[in-house]
């Protein structure tokens, strides 16, 4: 069987409680347009066979309704087959799509992994080498790939802001190395985030945005599309969140306004490059765009003192309207934007304080390189979820010996002070112990900790300062489950990290 690159993530907006696991599901312009549609009457039906039985308990226009949507489906599969391609880098493969008829393909970073060329399986058996295009951006996990190819057929792209809860979904790629692979659900919930360790290429990857799907997603599936009811690509099939190998039935694609926006970047530039606010943004709440009349917008949540937003007097509590001229209507929208947007450029923000429009000008900033993670203790399983759910419980089936004396988290802490605040880029409101230092092999850094990540709960005990560390600790002893729940901030995005694994 094909060796699947899989990776850990923590995704707490879904965590009740336990241990969820969360992996990464791997194993000229774009112009082209769906020929069918559910309501376009484009798709050609055929007439059912009957043996004389009469359906019982469906009418017959509901008959005729769900031939209409089964055939609709088949043709949208059918079609898309031809454009979703399989990726191998060598140490494992994944999916990805022909984005432009000459020759381009999207797909996962970590799908191409550190490669720079890589094999691709077209749908009509052609292999072709693909020479590879990263996005090298901690925050994307996007690349691109060209091929020796013009015939190709591109897939179309939908507008990701016209989609809706509810709305059929469609799921294409590799699986288990299974070509031409589909799944139909729906799109579950819009604006999801999360954060992956991806120990392959050893960056911490963060997420925002993403479509939630129902969609069986598996590993192999990564870089795949995901599909609307008229065969646009809404999405790039990312991660997903389970306790086995296996999908959940809880899947994330990277929404298509964001592949577009990389894509295009990477095809004409050959490299990507984003500019950087300086500030922590979030959707506006239905209550809070009742109160501010708003039909939507981007809300400040903190500005960093230091920042291209801090310089220009930007605050907590401002509301993003508009940039550059082009009306925000989400977290998303904006940071869309900040990603066509240059290191350097000057750029025109408006927002709403106190009930007025202001403006402002501001250079924005560079954005920080890649955060490295933490390297996995020796004995990490390859695959995280094929032993534990992702728990570290050593080599084989043997048990390790067990540390003596206090239990021990293996970090430095202290509590929050103006100067950890600065140090680490903390908005004033953040609440927590900050961690100042990560042991080497030891608990934290099994789950990818980092300095500048806050402590805010442990075992369920919501965390405030250092005796509340211990009065947890001393509850717990070497070998036990602990539960440990963290907040990052990082270029402008708080994630937050929720893990259980045995303490040893």
């Amino acid at each position: 069987m094909t060796k699947q690159p899989f990776l850990v993530i923590a995704l707490a907006a879904l965590v009740a409680a336990g241990a969820l696991v969360f992996g990464i599901a791997q194993s000229p312009a774009n112009s082209a347009k769906a020929p069918w549609s559910i309501l376009g009457g484009k798709v050609k039906f055929s007439t059912p066979v009957s043996n004389g039985a009469q359906p019982t308990g469906v009418t017959k226009n509901g008959m005729a309704l769900l031939a209409e949507l089964d055939d609709t489906l088949a043709g949208i599969s059918e079609e898309a087959a031809r454009s979703v391609v399989s990726i191998s880098n060598g140490q494992g493969s994944g999916s990805g799509f022909i984005y432009r008829s000459d020759g381009w393909i999207v797909t996962n970073d970590h799908v191409v992994g550190n490669a720079d060329e890589v094999q691709v399986l077209l749908p009509d058996g052609r292999t072709m080498k693909g020479k590879v295009t990263h996005s090298n951006d901690a925050q994307l996990d996007l690349a691109v790939v060209k091929i020796p190819a013009t015939d190709l057929v591109a897939l179309p792209m939908a507008d990701s802001d016209t989609v809706r809860v509810g709305e059929f979904s469609i799921a294409v790629g590799s699986p288990f190395g299974l070509d031409d692979t589909v799944t139909i659900g729906h799109v579950s919930a819009l604006g999801r985030g999360s954060m992956v360790n991806d120990p392959n290429a050893q960056v911490s990857r963060g997420y925002s945005g993403l479509i939630q799907t129902d969609a069986s997603i598996n590993p192999g599936n990564s870089g795949g599309p995901l599909l609307n009811i008229h065969g646009e690509v809404i999405g790039v099939n990312s991660t997903i969140v389970s306790t086995t190998m296996a999908s959940a039935g809880i899947g994330f694609s990277i929404p298509s306004n964001v592949v577009r926006a990389v894509a295009d970047e990477l095809i004409t530039n050959g490299k990507f490059d984003r500019g950087v606010l300086g500030a922590f943004i979030r959707d506006l709440k239905p209550f809070e765009k009742k109160d501010l009349k708003l039909g939507g917008g981007a809300m400040i949540d903190d500005v960093v003192g230091t920042s291209a937003a801090g310089k220009a007097g930007i605050k907590k509590g401002d509301v993003v309207v508009a940039f550059n001229g082009t009306e925000i209507r989400s977290e998303l929208g904006l940071r869309i934007d900040l990603y066509k947007a240059a290191p350097g450029d000057t750029v025109t923000v408006a927002y709403i304080r106190d009930g007025s429009r202001r403006e402002t000008q501001l250079k924005l900033d560079e954005p920080e390189k890649q955060t490295v993670a933490q390297n996995f203790p020796q004995g990490a399983n390859p695959f995280p979820f094929g032993n534990g759910g992702g728990e570290n419980n050593g080599d084989g089936f043997a048990t390790p010996q067990l540390p003596q004396g206090p239990v021990r988290l293996g970090i430095g802490i202290r509590e929050l002070d103006e100067t950890s605040r600065s140090q680490f880029s903390l908005p004033k409101d953040a609440t927590g112990l900050v961690i100042t230092s990560v042991d080497p092999g030891g608990f934290a850094d099994g789950i990818g900790a980092k300095p500048g990540d806050l402590l805010i709960e442990l075992n369920g005990e919501p965390i405030s300062k250092l005796s509340d560390v211990r009065s947890v600790l001393d509850q717990v002893t070497w070998g036990d489950r602990v539960t440990i729940v963290l907040n990052r901030y990082e270029n402008g995005v708080m994630t937050r990290i929720m893990q259980t694994r045995r303490i040893r």
